[in-house]
């Protein structure tokens, strides 16, 4: 755990580095004190409207374990990220499962199921936007078309695995213990109970009205998210076409996904700023003053809105940052 972290300290420090090497800090002084904050307030607007939707089609995720009120899964959801933001191993679903357990009286293994089942849904729609934007990367069309074909490649495993999970989860039982027993007993048990939990987050799957609305929200998430990096463009003066905005927001999610310290620093800045040079931003200092604000305008909201529900549902800092937190979940 501990160099997983100092790794990405490390990766986050070199991007920062990147970010802030040769700049121009009079210029970027500028660009910051020239943004127009009415775009803001609708980006902030956005980033609210992105987190409802994230707990409405959590609520309908964990429709067949219990039905939970949209306004406390907004809640928590809001605390996962004040956890993501400010602690290491990004731990803000275990902290989501974990609440939502002690609260509702759920397993934290049927909520950890209800949330990996979520992510299957965020890398789908990932996928999409990395296939929509991967077509206006500066690479040869050679390049592009083995990019796709990986992107489809991808889709196609989630989904099939998906699908096995929930109807074929004794073949895929059997499987793991024919692949795995040899190699470590106790490694193989471990697959099965994930298994076993992770289909039954997928239960959502045996109604289409659930799995139609879940899909539907997953289309607004994106949508959302899209409009969150839109309209701070605008407050910048930058004006983004369909196909930009794809760029960009492919060029964040990469940010995301790789190491790094809390909070996505370094890493959330150097994306976003090669997607906006790549889309055509010739200047750099308004490129990284977008990063910067765009950054911001996220993370402060999500860490005060986390600690304020915090408050309200009596819970303490220390708690979320137990370091015996993971090991609870598993055991429980």
């Amino acid at each position: 755990m501990k160099k997983k972290f100092l790794f990405g300290l490390a990766v986050s420090a070199l991007c920062l580095y990147l970010v802030f090497r040769n700049i121009d800090l009079i210029a970027l002084q500028k660009s910051l004190s020239e943004v127009r904050y009415g775009y803001l307030v609708v980006v902030l607007g956005l980033i609210l409207l992105f987190t409802y939707f994230r707990a409405l089609r959590w609520k309908y995720l964990l429709i067949p374990v219990k039905e939970v009120r949209t306004a406390d899964l907004f809640e928590i959801t809001t605390i996962g990220y004040l956890a993501n933001n400010v602690l290491p191993a990004r731990i803000g679903e275990l902290v989501r499962a974990l609440i939502l357990g002690k609260t509702e009286g759920i397993s934290s293994a049927a909520s950890l199921a209800s949330i990996v089942t979520e992510r299957f849904f965020d890398v789908i729609t990932l996928l999409f936007i990395l296939a929509a934007g991967s077509r206006h990367l500066p690479l040869p069309e050679e390049t592009k078309g083995r990019a796709m074909a990986l992107i489809i490649g991808a889709f196609g495993i989630i989904l099939l695995f998906m699908l096995l999970m929930r109807y074929r989860q004794d073949w895929l039982l059997q499987m793991g213990n024919k692949l795995i027993t040899p190699v470590s007993r106790k490694l193989a048990d471990r697959v099965q109970r994930s298994i076993q939990d992770f289909g039954h987050g997928l239960m959502v799957l045996e109604s289409k009205k659930d799995l139609l609305m879940v899909a539907v929200l997953s289309i607004f998430i994106g949508l959302s998210m899209g409009g969150i990096y839109y309209f701070a463009a605008l407050g910048f003066g930058i004006i983004l076409t369909f196909s930009k905005l794809l760029l960009l927001v492919s060029m964040i999610f990469i940010g995301i996904t790789i190491p790094s310290s809390p909070g996505f620093i370094g890493t959330f800045h150097y994306f976003c700023i090669k997607g906006l040079l790549l889309g055509g931003v010739k200047n750099k200092s308004l490129a990284v003053s977008y990063a910067i604000v765009t950054h911001l305008i996220q993370y402060i909201p999500e860490c005060l809105g986390g600690l304020f529900f915090l408050w309200k549902r009596g819970l303490s800092f220390r708690e979320i940052n137990s370091a015996n937190m993971p090991a609870k979940a598993v055991q429980e």
